[in-house]
């Protein structure tokens, strides 16, 4: 099942960038505009969106109070940011407001990378000439003359929608400069080095061209890897690392069939989804095949809400009617009754896929490196993962996002666009992981001393546990 997961859409707008000519920063909407784009997000989450129970809101409330909101705003760019407060409200990460590409004029990037450790954020990699004076390890103190947690709470996060904290937060740190769209505005910082140093710094947006340019540096002074689709390093240990970074595109399967002869001598296998956003089910289902005899692999159960017109009519009737009880405890009564409510749900199967590999399947042991990057159908595949009857394959890392299902997707006024989530997926006895994340089977984190030294510890525990791990088949 296809998604777009929320963490691929900076990418999508940064390319979205050289498709449209900018919009002058200050070009504004008309107001009927204004009114059309707030009121179709309005009505489509009435109808479509899936979580509405955990949102702790009164949604219509919430339209009536951002009606004046968006008519006041000055400039589109305004608005949109606007647009996202209130979406915001539905807490959910594959929910989202995304305005017009044309607004960011190539200014999206910034030049620091950071990770929450201990709910503080650290500078994780800089890019070579452009911030490489802030030393790896740093804590980042203030933004604009704020404490850290304060800018983020009152600048950052009302803007953002996420399913879970570790999300919303990590979106922060990722959209820190999302106030703006130029390259001249100015974020003073100050920031504690590890040798216990107070400084400052100075940034602001970066073009992709720029960012394009330079490189990121990591604690020990290497680049990672350029971004690619899949990637197979063969560790000194003859362990095998397979980076599958994308469920959205088909090749990955034929990438990963090339690794097979290699795969079937590893000692070891580590399928590493840590920067996986999501695409299609099917594609991590497939993959998987390869590790397990188990002829049906288990994934999540969903559903989705259900509206009939008519049945909304007969429950506003009954709703001012006295029933026997016979009648209130009809079917048709409940459906008619809960169809008004907005909470009569259409009940889809267990997503299932069947095992027809006809290849010898890999019989070395196999542990998979998860995160808070891993969501959408990436998500999906650690469900799978979870429900093997036979086969053991162990979750090391940090919890999953805890965002997947369905997006809807349409046009908003101006050329900007949004999305509304519309299936609600669990395990298979019911059981959420939307707005928990799958938890590692065993969790490992980032150090401050493992950013300052470059060391990978979450790949360094899959090496740990695989030299001493039991092979992936249990035997009945």
């Amino acid at each position: 099942m296809k998604t777009i997961s929320a963490f691929l859409l900076p990418v999508l707008l940064c390319l979205g960038c050289f498709a449209t000519r900018a919009q002058p920063r200050t070009a504004n909407l008309p107001d009927a505009d204004k009114i059309a784009g707030l009121s179709k997000f309005w009505s489509e989450a009435s109808y479509n969106f899936a979580y509405f129970d955990k949102t702790h809101i009164n949604w219509d409330s919430a339209y009536h109070a951002f009606i004046p909101q968006v008519l006041a705003t000055k400039t589109t760019y305004d608005y949109y940011r606007t647009l996202e407060r209130f979406c915001a409200l539905l807490k959910d990460g594959h929910t989202n407001i995304n305005a017009p590409w044309s607004l960011f004029n190539y200014s999206t990037y910034v030049p620091l990378r950071f990770v929450l450790i201990d709910k503080k954020p650290y500078v994780a990699r800089v890019l070579k000439g452009l911030s490489d004076n802030v030393p790896i390890g740093s804590e980042l103190l203030t933004v604009n003359g704020q404490p850290i947690r304060s800018y983020l709470t009152t600048e950052v996060i009302p803007y953002i929608s996420a399913s879970t904290d570790h999300e919303k937060w990590n979106t922060a740190l990722t959209n820190i400069w999302s106030a703006t769209t130029d390259t001249s505005t100015v974020y003073p910082m100050t920031f504690r080095t590890p040798a216990g140093k107070v400084i400052s710094f100075n940034s602001r947006l970066f073009s992709q061209r720029e960012r394009d340019g330079s490189q990121w540096l990591l604690g020990d002074g290497s680049s990672p890897a350029k971004w690619q689709l899949s990637r197979l390093t063969i560790l000194p240990n003859g362990i095998a690392r397979v980076e599958l970074n994308s469920f959205s595109d088909d090749k990955l399967i034929d990438e990963f069939k090339t690794m097979l002869p290699q795969l079937q001598t590893a000692k070891g296998i580590i399928l590493d989804i840590r920067q996986n956003g999501g695409g299609s089910t099917g594609i991590g289902a497939e993959i998987l095949t390869y590790f397990t005899d188990e002829k049906k692999l288990v994934g999540s159960v969903w559903r989705t809400r259900e509206h009939r017109a008519a049945f909304k009519a007969w429950g506003n009737y009954y709703a001012t009617q006295k029933l026997d009880s016979a009648e209130a405890k009809s079917d048709f009564y409940q459906r008619a009754l809960k169809t008004a409510k907005g909470d009569f749900w259409y009940k889809g199967d267990t997503m299932t896929f069947d095992n027809t590999v006809r290849e010898p399947r890999l019989r070395a042991p196999v542990v998979v490196l998860a995160g808070n990057n891993t969501g959408s159908a990436a998500e999906d595949f650690l469900i799978i993962i979870r429900q093997l009857k036979i086969t053991r394959i162990p979750i090391i890392g940090e919890p999953s996002t805890g965002s997947t299902g369905q997006p809807l997707s349409f046009s908003m006024p101006g050329g900007g666009s949004a999305r509304i989530c519309t299936k609600r997926d669990t395990y298979a006895d019911g059981t959420d992981f939307v707005g928990v994340g799958v938890i590692p089977d065993v969790l490992v984190a980032p150090t401050v001393q493992s950013l300052i030294s470059g060391k990978d510890v979450v790949l360094d525990k899959a090496v740990s546990v695989l030299s001493t791990s039991q092979p992936i088949v249990k035997r009945k």
